[in-house]
């Protein structure tokens, strides 16, 4: 019986260590989406958390953003020491740090919108 309970507490201090892990490596995504709110004309709409525990614990955190361009959020990651990943086709961008977790911003701007004259 003793032996269940100390295997029980072994594995409830991982998760809590793994939480702590998670909140730390995330820290730099959460600056980044408050820069892009105090940005101009930039906003976070919404946001989700998804977390793993395979291979390792991990958040995957989405968020729809609005008003800000691609190289604008790249100059605010390069800032935080973040990297980003685009592609031509979506407005989606992957910011990664140094851990397995992933920040997913969906609605930057690759240009400006062309306005009718």
């Amino acid at each position: 019986m003793m032996d269940i309970l100390a295997t029980i507490t072994s594995q409830a201090g991982a998760i809590q260590d793994a939480q702590e892990q998670i909140k730390r490596d995330c820290a730099q995504f959460v600056e980044l989406l408050h820069d892009i709110n105090n940005h101009p004309r930039s906003a976070v709409e919404r946001q989700t958390v998804r977390l793993t525990t395979t291979p390792e614990p991990c958040a995957h955190i989405m968020a729809i953003v609005a008003g800000i361009r691609l190289n604008e959020l790249e100059d605010l990651a390069r800032r935080r020491g973040l990297r980003t990943s685009s592609s031509n086709k979506h407005p989606t961008v992957f910011v990664f740090n140094n851990s397995s977790n992933a920040l997913q911003l969906d609605g930057v701007m690759h240009s400006y919108p062309q306005h009718a004259s």
